[in-house]
């Protein structure tokens, strides 16, 4: 018994041992697992999308309070008592030789002075160039605590916007000096060198060192001091640019790195922290816009009409597009992707979501979006659709995409064209200097300018296949930036907790789609013409007039509206009813000016409703017969209208008093015998009035007879006084006649 119950006591101390060890061992895993689902939030990244124009620095204002709140509280939960530190990844234009390129002084200084004021106190700044920057955007590495650059990347000519104008600002410079001084980032005589190209900048060796001086202030600075050595650093007329090299060397660039990984490697965080996390911009104000079905300048000026709206109105911050085309018409994908891409990075993020297919124009639009999520099954790329262009239309989309598209989505350009031309071979490049990788073909990394630097590795498509692939390939080659299987895990990703609201048209643009049918479009026309015909039966009434001018209106309003009728329309339209004019009541002759007319006219109407000027294929060819029928159909029922009017109209109790009643063919018999033995010529000087309006040609009385007259010069007013100044056989001519 003793020795049973030492045994029984023995083993129940170790179990207690070996539970008390389980426990220690969940408590740990427990702590892991919550500081793995809590990572070390210290570090935070903010994309800055260059040129800051508008009221791009309120909204990065924002952005950066909402940042570095959450910085304070993640370090509040942790009870870390080291500064927060704020990355801001400055994202220049892919180009910078425009001015309209480089950001708006006011927005840049506005944004440099907010990072410079007590509400960022708190925090660290620093500022990633990983590529080349000029113009008034220099100010924000300034006011930044740290700057890390790229080895090869330039900042500096502050003031070429300035030099364009004619002379630096006085105050532009001091804005400049006012930064340096604040933040000390940058020694205040290289700032102003960027700025001012009036000014000479050395450097200059004393016991103490080596200091920047402005050369104006060279001679204060030396009191005191012995100067060892004197370099001439910036001369007086140029502007300094400095390298990342240089930055380094002069010591405000802190670190030099050509990726977010480089970056992540000297501030000693992991990589991970320096992705922009969506998911906790808990003030996004979402909607979405479907872009479904093939893309004709009708859908893409519907969409572009949704985004104007939501973006002027400022009612949304973050735009997802639902995608799934095959494609369409070329002219109006590259005309909405060009609009996507012009929207203000800083204000509004666009996010195309593919979930089936993006191909041909369609995957333009997704291109061109800020970011692109895919389902890892949908499909993008060259679309062989049914209305392929021409191919001079082809080479100049692709010149578009070139030099506009590309630059504004920062995109390569033969990414972009290879989903429209399924000639073009890609390929993934590695730069051998900076580690950047990118997706070009042959002739676009031979047109770089360290075309030396760029290494082929493999080609993204196989053998002479066109481009296509699949979500998971698109985040692997960096084209799409996350796959998801679900629209509720894209939620997730962006921490959007509710489905965002569809926006779709109103009842306005209904209207215009409505109005834009060619049933209805046939319809305007024929009120329009029949308008014009019902006022030139009945001068001097309007109504006719303003029924015509309104049916006209409406349907040039509408083509405008539906993205198919433009000022060249409306030119035409307008000179050849001029000329109508013109060859009715000014100078009738042959109708060379009628004949005309009525020919631009109806080239006006026709071009209004076609999207294109020239056509190139056989949609092309089939759209101009359907835009020639509406007109045909129009025209026919203007003449049925015509023949209609002239022996019934007259007899209704409403127009009566408008329309003179027709002769039957027995007066109209009885008349011309009466013209044919009459003769005038007793009428010379005598005086009477017009009973119809002279343009140039009615009735008037004289004698007491009812004759046909012809107006000399002018047209003649109904019931104004004339006097015959010509009078041969049955030929009446008529001036108006002066009072007294």
């Amino acid at each position: 018994m003793p020795f049973h119950g030492f045994f029984s006591t023995d083993a129940h101390a170790r179990q207690t041992a070996r539970l008390a060890w389980f426990a220690v061992l969940i408590s740990t895993l427990a702590c892991a697992g919550a500081q793995a689902e809590e990572p070390d939030g210290r570090v935070a990244l903010v994309r800055v999308h260059l040129p800051l124009v508008g009221n791009a620095d309120q909204a990065l204002q924002a952005t950066l309070l909402r940042t570095s709140d959450r910085l304070f509280a993640a370090a509040r939960r942790r009870q870390d008592e080291r500064r927060p530190v704020l990355v801001l990844q400055l994202e220049p234009p892919m180009a910078q030789e425009s001015v309209a390129t480089r950001s708006q002084f006011e927005r840049a200084f506005a944004l440099a002075r907010f990072l410079c004021s007590r509400k960022m106190a708190g925090i660290k700044t620093i500022a990633y160039v990983p590529r080349s920057i000029q113009g008034h955007s220099t100010l924000l590495p300034m006011a930044c605590e740290e700057i890390i650059m790229a080895p090869e990347a330039l900042l500096g000519e502050a003031g070429i916007d300035e030099v364009a104008e004619g002379t630096i600002r006085r105050t532009v410079v001091a804005a400049y000096q006012e930064i340096a001084e604040i933040k000390r980032t940058m020694p205040v005589a290289l700032a102003v060198g960027m700025i001012d190209a009036a000014t000479e900048v050395l450097q200059v060796e004393t016991e103490e060192g080596i200091d920047f001086v402005l050369r104006s202030d060279l001679e204060a600075f030396s009191q005191g001091r012995e100067i060892i050595a004197e370099k001439v650093l910036v001369p007086s007329g140029t502007m300094a640019q400095w390298s990342g090299r240089e930055g380094r060397e002069f010591g405000f660039v802190k670190y030099l790195a050509t990726t977010r990984q480089g970056v992540a490697t000297a501030l000693e965080v992991p990589v991970q922290l320096l992705e922009e996390n969506d998911a906790l911009a808990d003030q996004w104000r979402p909607v979405m816009i479907d872009v479904k079905g093939k893309i004709t300048p009708r859908l893409a000026g519907q969409v572009e009409t949704l985004l104007g709206t939501v973006t002027q109105q400022r009612q949304s911050n973050w735009i997802g597009l639902r995608i799934d085309s095959s494609g369409g018409d070329l002219e109006a994908s590259l005309r909405l992707a060009s609009t996507l891409a012009g929207l203000d990075a800083n204000s509004v993020r666009t996010v195309g979501y593919v979930s089936s297919e993006a191909t041909g124009g369609a995957a333009l639009v997704a291109l061109a979006c800020d970011q692109l999520v895919m389902h890892s099954s949908a499909r993008l790329g060259y679309g062989a659709s049914s209305d392929q262009p021409q191919a001079e239309e082809l080479e100049a989309a692709i010149a578009a995409m070139q030099h506009s598209l590309a630059l504004q989505s920062g995109r390569s350009w033969s990414l972009l064209a290879s989903m429209v031309h399924p000639e073009i071979e890609l390929l993934e490049y590695h730069n051998k200097i900076t580690g950047e990788t990118r997706l070009m073909s042959s002739k676009e990394a031979t047109a770089e300018p360290n075309a030396a630097d760029w290494q082929p590795r493999q080609p993204v498509q196989e053998g002479d296949a066109p481009l296509a692939m699949d979500g998971k390939r698109a985040q692997e080659l960096g084209v799409a930036l996350h796959t998801v299987e679900s629209f509720d895990q894209l939620k997730q990703l962006y921490g959007l907790q509710e489905d965002p609201p569809t926006v779709k048209p109103n009842m306005a643009l209904e209207l215009v789609e409505a109005l834009a049918t060619p049933e209805f479009a046939v319809l305007l026309l024929m009120v329009g013409f029949a308008g014009i015909y019902f006022e030139l039966r009945t001068p001097g009434m309007g109504v006719g007039a303003f029924i015509g001018s309104t049916g006209l209106l409406l349907y040039f309003w509408s083509q405008y509206l539906n993205g198919t009728a433009g000022w060249l329309e409306v030119i035409l339209f307008v000179a050849g009813l001029c000329f109508i004019l013109m060859e009715v009541f000014v100078v009738p002759g042959f109708g060379i000016f009628g004949l005309g007319g009525a020919a631009m006219i109806i080239a006006s109407v026709v071009l209004a409703s076609l999207t294109f000027v020239r056509p190139h294929s056989e949609s092309d060819m089939e759209e101009l017969a359907r835009s020639v029928a509406m007109v045909a159909i129009a025209g026919v029922g203007v003449a049925g209208f015509a023949l209609v009017s002239r022996r019934y109209l007259s007899y209704v109790p409403l127009f009566s008093h408008m329309i003179p009643t027709p002769t039957t063919p027995e007066e109209r018999a009885a008349l011309d015998q009466r013209e044919s033995l009459a003769d005038f010529s007793e009428l010379l000087g005598a005086r009477g009035k017009a009973t119809t309006d002279l343009r140039p040609t009615g009735k008037a009385e004289i004698n007491h007879q009812l004759l046909d007259v012809i107006a000399e010069g002018e047209p003649i007013d109904q019931g104004a006084p004339l006097v015959v100044v010509e009078a041969r056989a049955n030929r009446v001519v008529v001036r108006r006649a002066i009072s007294g």
